[in-house]
């Protein structure tokens, strides 16, 4: 198996596009840290889908967005995995607010949560991934932060700051076997996993492929990313968005 005696640390992997994640590099035989801030229950049963797959998961309960919180996890999983070669920073924040009625609070939660975390959960892995000389960092973005949305400052801001962080890592990291990408989706379909998300039918309107994406189409990207076909690949974002935006 491609990814066997790898360990994966995967934010927000409880559900959705992180659980798809989550469970593709694990039949790819990597074992695999889940992250989740709060819903105990998502995150167990993704790590017992991980287990029936044949590899070993270790859940974590924190939230990305906390300094207190990353120091705590980051303690766990060394005490628990010798090296982390694959981080995906998936986990994010998406809370709506206007700018008038927005308040530094507001911009720090979103900050912390979207783009620092991304400094947290992959700095102390880093020194290992390049003893190593192999190593995997995916970044998750998003279309409309890129595109840019109404209330969507912070968002955005958090988010184009991850693009630059993937390119400028890259160049740092990628001499040493490590590759730093991000992928950005457009409309992913989780209504599998979130019953609140709307039908698909409600946001396929502008999207040439006349469909929202599915989980399955950036954990299957990601799981690219992450194997010996993607060495050459690096400092790039790749947009999954049946053709909506080009870039």
């Amino acid at each position: 198996m491609m990814l066997q005696g790898k360990t994966a640390l995967v934010t927000g992997s409880g559900r959705n596009i992180g659980r798809s994640i989550a469970l593709t590099l694990a039949s790819m035989g990597a074992n695999v840290v889940i992250n989740s801030k709060e819903n105990v229950e998502a995150a167990n049963e993704t790590a017992d889908e991980i287990r029936k797959l044949g590899a070993k998961a270790l859940v974590l309960m924190g939230d990305i967005g906390s300094e207190t919180d990353v120091s705590k996890m980051v303690n766990e999983i060394r005490m628990n995995v010798d090296y982390v070669d694959i981080v995906i920073n998936n986990g994010s924040l998406r809370k709506v607010q206007e700018f008038t009625s927005m308040t530094y609070d507001h911009w720090k939660q979103m900050i912390n949560t979207d783009l620092d975390s991304a400094f947290l959960m992959t700095q102390p892995f880093v020194a290992g991934m390049i003893e190593k000389g192999w190593g995997r960092v995916i970044n998750l973005a998003g279309l409309n932060a890129i595109e840019g949305r109404s209330g969507w400052a912070h968002v955005s801001a958090a988010k184009m700051g991850l693009i630059g962080f993937t390119r400028s890592l890259s160049k740092e990291l990628v001499p040493h076997g490590v590759t730093v990408n991000c992928i950005s989706p457009g409309m992913i379909d989780t209504s599998r996993d979130d019953q609140s998300s709307p039908r698909p039918n409600d946001r396929t309107q502008g999207i040439p492929a006349g469909r929202m994406g599915t989980v399955e189409e950036i954990s299957s990207l990601c799981a690219w990313l992450c194997s010996e076909h993607s060495d050459y690949v690096s400092g790039q974002t790749f947009h999954v968005n049946g053709g909506e935006k080009n870039y």
